[in-house]
């Protein structure tokens, strides 16, 4: 009898507490996350990361932990308001301009620009980069460009460049304009969609500069870079290929790249291969670069449609799994130099592998790639 007593005292607890008005709790309205743009447009996301895709996937489980731990405190956080100021600027972007150093050798730098909205602009700020009143380095490199020229016009059609500058132009000295013209051709070759460069002063189309040095009508890579005199007469058995040294100017080191000529190979890879044993002259101060070394020589390079792959040393590898950034970087920026539309790929042992902290070889541009950085 008193369990079935019990049974409905229970049964009418439930009743009432399911009818049982609650207490009306307060919510309480949560802010959302403040973000900040400090620009005109919108931000870009770079990941940058020193592991290999197969390292990273030993930090993935561990990294999403991590993440769902940091979501249930905030989930459960007994504070009010979640209060988180980020704050994206992305309002430069960095540009390559060839300079002269004290000992008149191009010298290629990346300078940080302030974001533009058209090329015009962005041609215009570049050019006042290289204006002869302009140092760097403590004034170990210099502008080359009379300080007073200015840019009457610029037009870029099919491929090719126009600047038309005001008459200071023709007071560009003699001294070393050889290396002048290099930098100047270069510096503009080095925006997209560049492929040559043509002069005009005061709309008078120009084949000549600093009095009488004659120049192409049409400026492009082949005048070469920091070309040295003797190399001027190459031979049937030569051809001219571009190849990167080391120098150091102002206690940094600056890869310099020069025209040489070397035993032409069946290939212009192969040339490559062969300029890669030849020293720079003493009075330079160039070095080779280390990472050259790192190429296996031995070893033909093996084309397939728009691609080239090369084997390389066991140096060449930073691990088991993962191949030298730097010689990847040298070799495409080698290519570029010397006008060679290859995409590079690196082997060891004639297997792929892949290039630490790049992710997808096939969107590495060689424009993108940032070296011999300096300060306005």
């Amino acid at each position: 009898m008193k369990k079935i007593k019990n049974f409905f005292l229970n049964l009418k607890l439930k009743f009432t507490n399911l009818f049982k008005r609650k207490k009306k709790e307060k919510v309480v309205k949560r802010k959302e996350p403040e973000l900040k743009f400090n620009s005109r447009k919108m931000p870009k996301v770079i990941v940058s990361t020193k592991f290999s895709l197969k390292k990273a996937s030993l930090f993935a489980v561990p990294v999403v932990i991590a993440i769902v731990g940091i979501t249930i405190g905030i989930l459960t956080n007994s504070q009010d308001t979640v209060n988180v100021n980020v704050t994206l600027v992305d309002d430069t972007t960095t540009h390559r301009v060839f300079l002269l150093s004290e000992d008149n050798m191009v010298i290629p730098v990346s300078v940080a620009l302030e974001e533009k909205m058209t090329k015009d602009e962005e041609i215009l700020d570049v050019f006042n980069l290289i204006k002869d009143d302009k140092k760097y380095e403590n004034d170990k490199m210099r502008g080359y460009i009379p300080a007073n020229t200015k840019l009457n016009d610029i037009e870029l059609s099919n491929g090719i460049l126009t600047l038309d500058l005001t008459s200071e132009f023709e007071n560009l000295p003699m001294k070393n304009v050889m290396h002048t013209v290099e930098a100047l051709t270069y510096t503009f070759l080095d925006f997209e969609e560049v492929n040559g460069l043509r002069l005009r002063v005061d709309g008078c189309l120009t084949d000549k500069v600093a009095g009488d040095y004659v120049i192409p009508t049409i400026l492009d890579k082949s005048i070469g870079i920091n070309k040295q005199v003797s190399s001027l007469s190459s031979t049937s058995k030569s051809e001219e290929v571009v190849m990167i040294y080391n120098k150091t100017i102002n206690n940094s080191n600056f890869y310099i790249p020069m025209s040489v000529d070397a035993d032409k190979g069946s290939t212009k890879v192969d040339t490559i291969y062969n300029a890669i044993d030849l020293k720079p002259s003493t009075y330079t101060g160039l070095k080779k670069v280390k990472e050259y070394s790192y190429l296996n020589l031995s070893s033909t390079p093996k084309f397939d449609n728009k691609k080239v792959s090369l084997d390389i040393t066991k140096d060449g590898m930073i691990d088991e799994v993962t191949i030298s950034k730097e010689l990847y970087e040298l070799m495409a920026l080698t290519f570029d130099y010397s006008d060679l539309d290859y995409q590079v790929n690196l082997t060891f042992e004639g297997e792929d592998y892949e290039v630490d902290g790049i992710i997808d070889e096939e969107d590495f541009k060689v424009s993108s790639f940032v070296y011999n950085e300096v300060q306005l």
